[in-house]
C-alpha cells in the first residue's frame, strides 16, 4: 500500500496562531489608522492578510465576543453592587452628617433672587450650548435653574430655530407662517428640542471614508496575492443661517481644513451650495443642492442621533442627478460613511 505524503494532517494549533497573529498585526493596523499613520496601517494590513485572507472578518468577530464578555461582567457588577447596598446604606447614614458639612454653600447665589439668577442662565444660554452646559455643573443652583425650568429651553428653542432654512414646496405662506408661530413658539419646547431636527452652526460635518481597493500585479509578477491599497477620504459640511453651506470632498485631514473652511476663503475645491428642510410628509429631511454646467445635484440626508448628542449625524439616503429632460441618475453611495457634528470654537460666531 502507498501512503501520499501530501496528505499530511492539518495542525489545529498552528492554524489558530495563525489566526490570532494576523489579528494582531490587524490591530496593529487599526491603532495607526486612529491615529493618522495611513502608510503604516496600510503595510500592517497587506501583512496580516497575506498570513490570512479572512483576519479582517475575524478581527471584527473578536470585537464582537469582546463586547458581550464586557456586557456580561457589567451585569454581576450591578448584582454585586444590589447585594452590597444595604451595607453601604447604613456606612453613608453613619457619614452623612460629616459630609454635609464638608459642602460648603454659595453665599452669594443664595442672597440674589431666583428671577435675578433665571436671567443670568438665560444670557448664559444664548451664548452657546456648551456654555449653558458649563453653567449647569458649576453648583446644584444653577444646575436646577438649567435643567428643571422650562425658561432655558425656550430661550434655546427660540434660538436655534428661526435660523434653520424650510422648503415649504407647495405649502402657502400662511402655512409657512402658522407652521413658524406653532413650533417655534410651542409651550413644550423641552419635547421640541427631542424631536424636532436642527442644523448647527458652530462647527462642520465631517465623513470620514476607508476602504480596502484591490489592485493587479504587474506584468510577469509571480506574486499569488493582488495588491491591496487603503483608501481614505473626507467629505466636509458646513452650513450657514442664510441657506447656504460648504461642501467639499477631499483626501486631506480635517486639521488642514478646518482653520480656512469659510465662505470666501475655503479650499480651491470647494462648492457653495444651497440647504433646506422639506416638510410635509419629508418633515426632517435635509436636501443640499448645487449646480454645475447643465446638470443639478441633490442630496438627501435624516438627521439622527449620536449616543446622547442631539441631531449629531447625517444619515445618507440618496444622491440624485438631473438635467432637465431625463429621469434623475441615482449615484452610487454604497461606500459612503455617515457624517458626525464637530465643533469648532472659531466658528463660535455663529452659535447655533
Amino acid at each position: 500500500m502507498v501512503v501520499d505524503d501530501t496528505l499530511k494532517p492539518i495542525d489545529i494549533n498552528q492554524l489558530v496562531d495563525k489566526v490570532s497573529e494576523a489579528i494582531k498585526i490587524w490591530e496593529k493596523g487599526v491603532d495607526k489608522e486612529k491615529n493618522g499613520s495611513m502608510t503604516d496601517a496600510i503595510r500592517y494590513y497587506r501583512q496580516a492578510l497575506k498570513i490570512d485572507s479572512n483576519v479582517e472578518r475575524n478581527y471584527r468577530e473578536k470585537l464582537h465576543e469582546e463586547f458581550e464578555e464586557h456586557k456580561r461582567l457589567n451585569e454581576l457588577k450591578n448584582l454585586k453592587l444590589n447585594d452590597t447596598n444595604d451595607k453601604e446604606n447604613i456606612e453613608t447614614n453613619d457619614n452623612h452628617e460629616d459630609t454635609k458639612e464638608l459642602e460648603l454653600p454659595c453665599w452669594i447665589l443664595d442672597m440674589l433672587p431666583d428671577y435675578l439668577l433665571s436671567h443670568i442662565v438665560k444670557q448664559v444660554v444664548l451664548l452657546s450650548g456648551q456654555s449653558w452646559l458649563n453653567l449647569s455643573l458649576s453648583c446644584k443652583k444653577f444646575n436646577e435653574l438649567c435643567f428643571h425650568d422650562t425658561l432655558p429651553y425656550k430661550t434655546f428653542a427660540n434660538l436655534i430655530y428661526p435660523k434653520q432654512n424650510y422648503s415649504f414646496g407647495s405649502v402657502d405662506k400662511d402655512y409657512a407662517e402658522e407652521f413658524n408661530r406653532k413650533e417655534v413658539w410651542t409651550e413644550e419646547p423641552i419635547q421640541m428640542l427631542k424631536d424636532r431636527p436642527y442644523i448647527k452652526f458652530n462647527g462642520l460635518y465631517i465623513s470620514t471614508v476607508n476602504y480596502l481597493r484591490h489592485g493587479a500585479n504587474p506584468e510577469g509578477s509571480s506574486s499569488l496575492l493582488n495588491p491591496i491599497m487603503m483608501i481614505t477620504y473626507y467629505r466636509y459640511f458646513r452650513f450657514y443661517p442664510d441657506g447656504l453651506c460648504l461642501r467639499l470632498l477631499t483626501t486631506d485631514e480635517p486639521k488642514t481644513v478646518v482653520k480656512n473652511f469659510e465662505l470666501g476663503n475655503a479650499h480651491p475645491k470647494c462648492e457653495v451650495c444651497d440647504w433646506s428642510f422639506s416638510l410635509g410628509d419629508k418633515k426632517g429631511i435635509l436636501t443640499v443642492m448645487r449646480e454645475g454646467g447643465r446638470y443639478q445635484f441633490r442630496e438627501y440626508f435624516t438627521i439622527r442621533n449620536h449616543g446622547k448628542k442631539r441631531f449629531h449625524k447625517f444619515k445618507w439616503i440618496e444622491s440624485l442627478v438631473l438635467d432637465g429632460e431625463h429621469d434623475p441618475v441615482n449615484c452610487d453611495i454604497s461606500k459612503e460613511k455617515p457624517f458626525f457634528f464637530s465643533r469648532v470654537k472659531s466658528y463660535e460666531k455663529y452659535t447655533f
